[in-house]
């Protein structure tokens, strides 16, 4: 049966993540002390056992368990109170005012990721006042820190309560509902690509600048970039993504649907309809390593020709690529030995989530229940979640906000007037509580 809400459980829904956008926990600093606190009162009220743990001062780290039958092990909803930095002067709403304006919930935090805090929150506190008892303990996880690694958020909780790595699975931020040229699926990510962020350093003759000399430290550097820029690095196809394009396919249009069916085989025979495919920024980062040039920094005077010069490059690799592998590649694309290529962070590369178990199909039956007949797949996130702390461990992962979202939302994320519709606010809230209700075994 669909569940279906009341018109004031909605209000209230939407009320409590109003006033949870208000509490700015822009990291840094983060502030997330005052947002646990108040989900803290929440679930207090509610009855639900509640623990709130600080890092540091002014953060926190919030735990709360709804009792199950102890006929399985728990479920964690995961989520992170923490926000990014929002430039108000480009918002036509204030991002902490938790404004409404024309059926949309404005906000920083909406979409990333207060909004499916909230979702979570209201479906623990559903089954709790519907005195429904569930098979296993749920979880509810609330963490500081995950826009700047997760170091005092979801690592600094496991290294100190590793029975929270003793679950059967964690529901968390990533994927949801795509809406493009009136079609729909809802992409679960059970995978998220490695970060290795790498410093690219050039040396070179310094001196005045009327008097150039060839090459310079940016001169340089502008030749290492470009050489990395301009590289075709190879497609690397995890049975994650092949399944992802395989289950999508008949939602593409008709030439490319045998490409999608058999993506090995495409990149295999170097099928022509592979270029127009990736042409979408998303298809080509789903199956090759990237490399984004995002920090340059040489020189501070116009008329001095620096003797240094440097730039940071944002790459993320296909799961299973060994980062040390990536960067001896890197120093062989730019072979200069005036030029140093250095790994500066090294991220986790844990083996992706199956998706056959009964989480994820928990999953697939309550996204029928309110789409029926829609296209449910695994999926390779771009990012970076705080699911990589619990899949090295070998806890199964799933990154799904169930919100359907049109790729232009989509894309204010970390953008400008970030915002959630009141009617995705339902949908998300009535298929977060059938998640709970199908999770057998």
């Amino acid at each position: 049966m669909t569940t279906n809400i009341s018109p004031e459980f909605l209000d209230e829904t939407v009320q409590t993540l109003r006033e949870y956008i208000r509490i700015d926990t822009t990291n840094p600093p983060g502030n997330e002390g005052e947002a646990a606190r108040y989900l803290k009162t929440i679930l207090e009220r509610e009855g639900i056992e509640t623990r709130v743990e600080e890092p540091a001062p002014g953060r926190a780290n919030l735990t709360a368990t709804l009792k199950g039958k102890g006929e399985g092990r728990p479920v964690i909803l995961l989520n992170h109170m923490d926000v990014v930095q929002a430039e108000k002067e480009k918002w036509t709403v204030p991002p902490f005012s938790g404004e409404i304006r024309d059926g949309y919930l404005y906000g920083r935090g909406t979409l990333d990721m207060k909004g499916m805090g909230i979702l979570e929150l209201m479906a623990l506190l559903y089954l709790k006042r519907e005195g429904i008892t569930p098979d296993r303990d749920i979880i509810f996880l609330a963490v500081a820190d995950e826009e700047t690694g997760g170091v005092m958020g979801a690592k600094w909780m496991l290294d100190r309560h590793p029975e929270l790595l003793k679950v059967d699975g964690v529901i968390n931020e990533g994927g949801g509902g795509v809406l493009d040229n009136g079609k729909s699926w809802y992409e679960v990510s059970t995978s998220q690509k490695v970060l290795c962020q790498v410093q690219i350093s050039a040396k070179g003759e310094g001196g005045h600048a009327s008097v150039p000399k060839e090459p310079s430290a940016i001169t340089r550097l502008l030749d290492a970039l470009e050489k990395i820029r301009k590289h075709p690095f190879p497609p690397v196809l995890i049975p994650t993504v092949q399944e992802y394009y395989r289950r999508v396919a008949p939602l593409q249009k008709a030439a490319w649907q045998p490409v999608c069916q058999d993506m090995e085989g495409a990149f295999r025979r170097d099928d022509p309809l592979l270029k127009e495919i990736l042409a979408d920024p998303i298809n080509h980062t789903m199956t090759h390593h990237t490399a984004a040039i995002t920090v340059l920094r040489a020189g501070e005077k116009v008329n001095v020709i620096p003797t240094d010069a440097t730039a940071r490059v944002d790459c993320r690799l296909i799961p299973g690529t060994d980062p040390d592998d990536f960067l001896d590649a890197l120093k062989e694309i730019v072979d200069d030995p005036n030029v140093a290529v250095e790994g500066t962070f090294k991220g986790i590369n844990p083996p992706p989530t199956p998706h056959d178990t009964p989480l994820f199909h928990a999953i697939e039956k309550a996204v029928d229940l309110h789409d029926p007949g829609a296209i449910v797949t695994p999926h390779l996130v771009p990012g970076a979640t705080d699911s990589r702390y619990f899949r090295a461990a070998g806890v199964p992962c799933y990154d799904f906000i169930p919100f359907r979202l049109p790729i232009e939302e989509r894309m204010r994320i970390h953008g400008i007037d970030e915002r959630v519709s009141i009617d995705n606010i339902r949908f998300g809230v009535e298929v977060m509580i059938d998640i709970l209700l199908n999770m057998e075994g």
